[in-house]
This record gives structure tokens, C-alpha cells and sequence, in this order.
């Protein structure tokens, strides 16, 4: 026995150069030695040119290891479980939550080279009264209503610009098509597509109005009967054969091949939703406008913020890696190419992008309101998930319009009272 345990030390003994050689080996400047963890939250082809431009990166600096995930739909569940635990990737999407869900987990960003570049119509949603900086705005959301404008030429129609007029517009579709093309397309299979209903027609009902509900949802004395009405409009559109019928089992995948199709008028979905149906049509038109608006008086109006980010774990391992990272993405010819992407405008200044025909809407509605998304101003953290669930229901008829409201108020004061910014 003691010869065997003596044979085994002397064969470590032997064997031990050999493997601090190995480890010398591996951190020579010419192989990886560091890796940065990098999670995207988006689910649609942005994905794939956030990847292309991470592996350009790797090459141009090939100690550098980039591990890039995209978890898709199960994005927000991974991340709240990794703000639980502090551990969070060196790099991240922020989709609208910079400041208020993210902030405390963000470095400070305000000493890279690309901050004096920040567009003012981006600015205030990723930077706060004392300086910091939380994120890189690549591009920046505007969002109305795409729609396919050949269908709107063929039948005639003006666009919309009160809600009214977008109902008259949808059945004017469906009667002069006879159900062939569906006035409003929804992927609720997604859940995220119905929030994306409520959190476009919140701010007409309840915030753009000069009459308006702004302090009391700050406040948190709202009350949450004056939101059924949105609940009865969004049902209405299912009962009015205006929404497809197939939409709590599609997803946006489906949206997307549909409006490729001619199939679908009107979608709330921003203008990416363009660049994925041109892939598969290139010949279609697609437009943009403002969201209609709801209250007599009030003008039409565009939603903002967030779109693709780039933030840095303020507890990062790799901290100047994981800035240099986010620093590669600043450069004008790659903010052009993601903005391009997107169909939407640069989040730096001095960036030249095309648009293409998206382009001229942006120019002819350059004057249009806009207000920053309805739920990450006026509602805590983790609203949206409550509107996607109860619309989901209400489609269903598991609740009426007064149900959802009860539901959504009920959420709203849990999550206010537990502290959700």
C-alpha cells in the first residue's frame, strides 16, 4: 500500500512541469484568455446582426472570448433570477429598464469616448439628473402602427388618425376583402404582443389628453375603472371580427409571414416587423403612423424609448473588456447597420442610416407627439407581464372588461406597495 500511494506522488511529481506549462500556454497573449458573457433579449432578427457584429469583434480581438446567448421569451424569468442571486452577465440588454428595474446593477458608463454622441430624444431615458450613464442606446424605439400600405391604397383609405377612424378603417377592410385580409393581426401566443396593445392606447386614453391621469397613476390613486374601456375596445376588435381568430395560438413569427402575405392591414408592432416581412416579400410596402388618437381634441401620438441596448455589470470580473465590448457597438458603421436593421432611428448622433421608405414617415411625422412608453413611466415593475396575462383571459372569456381592470389595479397596488420601481 505505501508503495502504490510513494509510485502515485512521484508521477504527480513528474507529470507537475508539464502541466504548469499547459497553464502558461493557455494565457499567452496569442489564445483566449478572458471571456465576456453577453445576454440579448430580443427575439427577432436583430438577434443575428447583434451576433455578426459580436464575432467581428472576437476578431479583432482574439484574446477576448464573447459566450452571446439569446434566451428569447424567457429572457425577463433568467434575468430576475440572476438579479436575485448578483449574478448577473458582463453584458446585457436592458429592453426599456435601464434606469428603473437595472439601474442598481449598471456601471457607469459616463467616461466612454461615445456618451457626447447620446441623441437628446434618447438621453433622458438612459441617463439620470446626476450624470450617470446606464446603458449605449444603438438605435432608439419610436412606435405607432405599421400597416401594409398597398392594402390601404387598394381599398381606398386614409390613414387613421382617431381611434374611431381606425375602427371605421378595419371594417372597411374586412367587408370590401370579405374576410380575406384581417384588419388587425396579434401573435397573443407571445403574450408580449397583446401588452404591446394596452401599453400603445394607455397613453391616448389616460396621459396625452390635456385632461389627463398622470399624477394620479405616480401617486398611486388611480382609479382603475377608467381603464375598462381600453379592455372593451380590445375586446371589441374580437367581436367585431377586426383581431384573427386564431390569436391566442399564434406567435410573431406568425405575424410576420402573415403582413408578408398581404393578409394583415394594421399591427402593433414596431417597424422591425418591416424588415422581417421584407425578407420574405421583398416588394412590400410597409407604413407607419401614429397611434390614433382616443379622446376628443387630442392629436395622434408616437410612443418611445429603449430599443437595443448595451449595458455593463457593475460587478463585472471583466469590467474594461466588458467596455470595450459595448464601446465596439458605438462605432458609427456599426450603430448604421443595427439602426438600418431596425428600421429606426441611430441612438447616437452623427450616424448616417437609411431607412428606406420608413425613413420618409419618420421625416413626414417629425412633428407628432411623443410620449415615453406608457409602463415604464406610470407602472411598477412587472405590469406589463400583468397586462399580457389578462389580455390573454379576456380573449378567452375567462374575464370581462371590469374583471381585467379589477385584476390589473389589483397588481398595480401589490407591486407598488412591495416596493417595484
Amino acid at each position: 500500500m505505501q508503495s502504490w500511494k510513494r509510485r502515485r506522488f512521484l508521477l504527480h511529481f513528474i507529470l507537475l512541469p508539464s502541466f504548469l506549462s499547459n497553464c502558461a500556454t493557455s494565457t499567452s497573449p496569442t489564445t483566449v484568455s478572458i471571456t465576456v458573457n453577453v445576454f440579448a433579449a430580443h427575439q427577432d432578427s436583430s438577434v443575428d446582426m447583434l451576433k455578426s457584429i459580436a464575432g467581428e469583434f472576437m476578431k479583432e480581438n482574439p484574446n477576448i472570448r464573447v459566450v452571446f446567448s439569446a434566451p428569447g421569451a424567457t429572457y425577463e424569468e433568467l434575468m430576475k433570477i440572476k438579479m436575485a442571486s448578483n449574478d448577473m452577465p458582463d453584458v446585457f440588454s436592458t429592453h426599456g429598464w435601464a434606469k428603473r428595474r437595472y439601474g442598481r446593477f449598471l456601471a457607469d458608463l459616463r467616461d466612454q469616448p461615445w456618451v457626447n454622441n447620446l441623441s437628446p430624444t434618447i438621453k433622458d431615458d438612459v441617463t439620470d439628473e446626476n450624470g450617470k450613464v446606464y446603458v449605449l442606446p444603438i438605435d432608439q424605439d419610436k412606435i405607432g402602427l405599421t400597416y401594409n400600405a398597398d392594402i390601404l391604397h387598394e381599398y381606398g383609405i386614409a390613414v387613421p388618425s382617431t381611434y374611431d377612424e381606425f375602427l371605421l378603417a378595419c371594417k372597411t377592410i374586412k367587408d370590401k376583402s370579405h374576410g380575406q385580409v384581417v384588419p388587425v393581426y396579434i401573435g397573443g401566443a407571445d403574450g408580449w404582443p397583446i401588452g404591446q396593445f394596452f401599453n400603445s392606447l394607455s397613453t391616448p386614453l389616460l396621459i396625452s389628453p390635456q385632461q389627463n391621469y398622470k399624477d394620479a397613476l405616480l401617486n398611486g390613486t388611480f382609479d382603475w375603472s377608467k381603464y375598462t374601456p381600453l379592455a372593451e375596445k380590445f375586446l371589441q376588435l374580437r367581436q367585431s371580427g377586426y383581431l384573427n381568430e386564431d390569436v391566442l395560438t399564434t406567435t410573431y413569427t406568425d405575424s410576420v409571414k402573415a403582413f408578408a402575405q398581404g393578409k394583415v392591414a394594421f399591427v402593433f408592432y414596431g417597424t422591425y416587423l418591416i424588415t422581417d416581412a421584407t425578407k420574405i416579400n421583398p416588394n412590400l410596402h410597409g407604413g407607419l403612423m401614429p397611434i390614433p388618437s382616443i379622446v376628443p381634441g387630442d392629436l395622434p401620438t408616437f410612443a418611445r424609448g429603449e430599443r437595443i441596448t448595451w449595458g455593463v455589470w457593475k460587478d463585472s470580473p471583466h469590467p474594461a473588456e466588458a467596455k470595450k465590448f459595448v464601446a465596439f457597438y458605438a462605432r458609427r458603421e456599426h450603430v448604421a447597420r443595427v439602426a438600418e436593421s431596425d428600421k429606426l432611428p441611430p441612438g447616437l448622433n452623427g450616424v448616417d442610416v437609411n431607412l428606406g421608405d420608413v425613413g420618409t414617415y419618420f421625416q413626414k411625422y417629425s412633428q407628432t407627439p411623443v410620449f415615453p412608453f406608457f409602463d415604464r413611466v406610470y407602472l411598477p415593475s412587472g405590469m406589463f407581464q400583468v397586462l399580457n396575462k389578462n389580455g390573454q383571459h379576456l380573449l378567452a372569456g375567462a374575464i370581462t372588461p371590469s374583471q381585467f381592470s379589477d385584476h390589473v389595479s389589483d397588481e398595480y397596488k401589490r407591486l407598488k406597495a412591495s416596493g417595484s420601481s
